[in-house]
């Protein structure tokens, strides 16, 4: 990420907090190393000393790229044998107990490599709670209206977390083919997660309530990614990725308060899920290429709830699709297109939805030169609604508060546009402005109902109106010094828009500024971003986090990379957010507390010590996901 910063590519926007990439769009950037995709924990262990140079791709018609639209390619130097490990400790001070350990080892012979990644991650804190001001439109015994304000305050809080993912690679790389094979096991749990306080309501029938939430669980998941691509005569190719994930979780959630019984709520799944992707390349000249795909897979949950209510779900949702692609490569302008047909069915507990839908994809760009380059994009696609939306348990969460999904909850399709031009009118100085459209129709939302006679509340989902989404911004970077200064700017307006049984505005404004020198092997960093501010797509609710400012010094040679970094020093409280939801017959201030935006001290430590004859070192593997969770929340 740090390479990515000095390079300042004017396209790209790098979150210093989350080390992320995104495209001005606000879409996801792929990230490869020679040509292979790459994890988050991959590019942390990268050595930089081995790139040879970085590629900025946009809709690259290289098949090895799998159809990614936007591309960073890492460019490393390829060994003949060897191997290396590496070992990297990593602690945040302050804000309780927060370690992640780490060891990799890499050993490659001629064209295969073997990765070995495990790690131990730990967390344990007192300020990880939620509190909230909830106000309900519910009806007195004898029918008559009233306006119930219950609040949760939390005054004891014990959040711990333990995370050990254990992942083994080979990978088979020749020019013209590409074998990887990846399998992991990942166990994830919260041994410790309660919360306790006072329980007010109002009007106040009887003061000095108390509360208490626990909500241990516990996850083991197994999954296995590979990808295949084969250069064939007559400028075919055929790449394919079959992937296999399957998730046990178990979830105890137990809510106890002197105002009412306890309501008890566990959960029992096995969740599963399997793709295959499989693309024909023909490229025609350098110009021309065509790509001829098709894809299917499923999601499977298998849930049961037991505690205050008994029940079991079963939840399947399978597609299957195919793509025609088309992509012009000139001098100065480029062409992407494609164009596909997707069919799913889901069938939760015998209820049936089939849905079938086109998509389409479509980019140009156009660069007369290296000094300027203008791109527009457009998409229309569909969102799927998962099984936590879609469950028919009828599940209670407090006193006054019912939770249930919609089965017959239909997909929504969108659109998406987006426009951006970049100047590069020299090294020292590079811009970008961009503006991004999104719209969702029919959109899933949340609701609150009368329930039991009007003496609670109950949230569902239903189909309703549409959901707008825009961004005007622009982004500047200013090397200074003979470049051992960087500045980068990024102030953006968003615009959102909702219709529907929620009809509302929402405008926030942001900005972010980042400044690194470097001087010969160590770095100094500073930062500033203005609170993340948004409204929800399938809810009545808009969001606001803390602003966010840190200082970072590091240091690193072939061997050693040491950062130290001071995040937030002014700032001693353990508030990170604030949610607000605004609706006919329910509404919520809730403020959620952590570690996130608390003033800490973090110290990052990294050895690598290699042996054999030019050791690779980067492309690591990190730990693997697990399938996803249907648990209502």
């Amino acid at each position: 990420m740090d390479l990515l910063r000095q390079m300042a590519i004017p396209q790209l926007q790098i979150n210093p907090v989350e080390n992320s990439v995104k495209s001005n769009a606000g879409e996801d950037v792929s990230l490869f190393i020679n040509y292979l995709p790459a994890s988050q924990e991959e590019l942390d262990g990268m050595r930089t000393a081995d790139v040879r140079k970085v590629e900025y791709l946009e809709f690259p018609t290289d098949p090895r790229f799998r159809g990614a639209k936007w591309v960073v390619n890492f460019i490393v130097y390829e060994y003949e044998y060897g191997g290396y490990t590496k070992v990297t400790a990593d602690e945040d001070f302050l804000i309780g107990l927060s370690s992640r350990v780490n060891v990799f080892s890499k050993f490659t012979f001629k064209k295969l490599t073997y990765d070995l990644y495990v790690a131990s991650n730990n967390y344990n804190d007192h300020h990880t709670a939620n509190s909230a001001e909830a106000r309900y439109s519910l009806l007195d015994a004898t029918g008559t209206p009233y306006t119930l304000t219950r609040t949760e305050f939390a005054d004891n809080v014990h959040f711990r977390k333990n995370q050990f993912p254990v992942t083994l690679r080979a990978t088979y790389n020749t020019e013209k083919l590409q074998m990887r094979n990846t399998v992991g096991y990942n166990h994830s749990s919260y041994p410790v997660n309660t919360q306790s306080g006072a329980l007010t309501y109002s009007p106040n029938v009887a003061g000095g309530y108390t509360y208490s939430r626990t909500n241990p669980s516990h996850s083991n998941s197994l999954s296995y990614n590979g990808s295949y691509y084969v250069v064939l005569p007559n400028d075919f190719a055929v790449d394919a990725s079959p992937q296999f994930s399957y998730t046990h979780t178990n979830d105890a959630l137990t809510y106890s308060s002197s105002a009412s019984d306890p309501i008890v709520r566990n959960a029992r799944e096995n969740a599963f899920n399997y793709r295959l992707d499989a693309y024909l390349h023909k490229r025609i000249n350098q110009q021309h290429t065509l790509v001829l795909g098709g894809f299917g897979g499923e999601w499977a949950n298998r849930l049961r709830y037991s505690g205050g209510s008994s029940s079991y779900d079963r939840f399947r949702s399978y597609f299957l699709g195919g793509l025609l692609s088309y992509q012009l490569r000139l001098e100065s302008f480029r062409l992407y297109s494609d164009a596909g047909f997707l069919y799913e069915k889901s069938d939760i507990n015998g209820i049936q939805n089939a849905d079938r839908y086109p998509f389409v994809h479509v980019n140009l760009s156009y660069s007369p030169n290296s000094h300027h380059s203008a791109d527009a994009y457009f998409q229309f696609a569909n969102n799927t609604p998962g099984i936590d939306s879609k469950a028919s348990d009828l599940l209670q969460d407090n006193e006054y508060m019912y939770l249930t999904g919609n089965p017959l909850l239909e997909n929504s399709r969108h659109i998406t546009l987006n426009l951006s031009y970049a100047w590069m009118p020299s090294n020292q100085l590079s811009m970008s402005a961009y503006g991004n459209y999104f719209e969702l129709f029919d959109r899933q939302m949340t609701i609150y109902q009368p329930y039991n006679d009007g003496s609670a509340l109950l949230r569902t989902f239903i189909n309703s109106g549409n959901y707008m989404q825009g961004e005007i911004g622009v982004s500047a970077n200013v090397k200074l010094f003979d470049s051992k200064l960087q500045v980068y700017l990024s102030p953006r307006q968003r615009f959102y828009r909702s219709t529907g049984v929620y009809d509302r505005s929402f405008n926030p404004f942001q900005f972010q500024a980042q400044a690194t020198y470097y001087l010969d092997q160590f770095h100094f960093t500073a930062y500033y971003m203005t609170p993340n501010k948004m409204m929800f797509s399938s809810s009545p609710r808009t969001y606001r986090s803390r602003d966010n400012y840190g200082i970072e010094a590091g240091w690193g040679n072939s061997e050693w990379n040491v950062t130290i970094s001071a995040t937030n020093l002014f700032n001693s409280k353990w508030d990170v957010s604030d949610h607000y939801i605004e609706s006919p017959l329910y509404t919520e201030h809730r403020t959620g507390y952590g570690t996130s935006y608390h003033a800490q001290l973090n110290l990052s430590v990294t050895y690598t010590f290699g042996y054999g004859k030019k050791v690779q070192r980067g492309n690591e593997v990190g730990a693997q996901q697990g399938a996803g969770s249907g648990i209502l929340k």
